[in-house]
């Protein structure tokens, strides 16, 4: 998952992640992990904290998103 290594180059623990973008620790671990989906809400919120788009930062589910339309 690209997330995973944009918060290792940038010094930032998933635990520093969950806080900055007020995700539920547990629940940002779990997500991280690939063991729990990302909600459009939190997607939304990292990609804000980490000044990205949320396509560059979950292109995983901008590939769903495209193959649903």
């Amino acid at each position: 998952m690209k997330l995973n290594e944009i918060l290792k180059a940038r010094g930032i623990s998933k635990a520093q992640a969950s806080r900055m973008a007020n995700i539920p620790q547990n629940d940002f671990y779990l997500a991280a992990n690939g063991k729990h989906a990302f909600f459009p809400a939190w997607r939304r919120r990292l990609a804000e904290v980490l000044k990205m788009s949320e396509e560059e930062l979950f292109p995983e589910y901008a590939k769903r998103r495209d193959e649903k339309c």
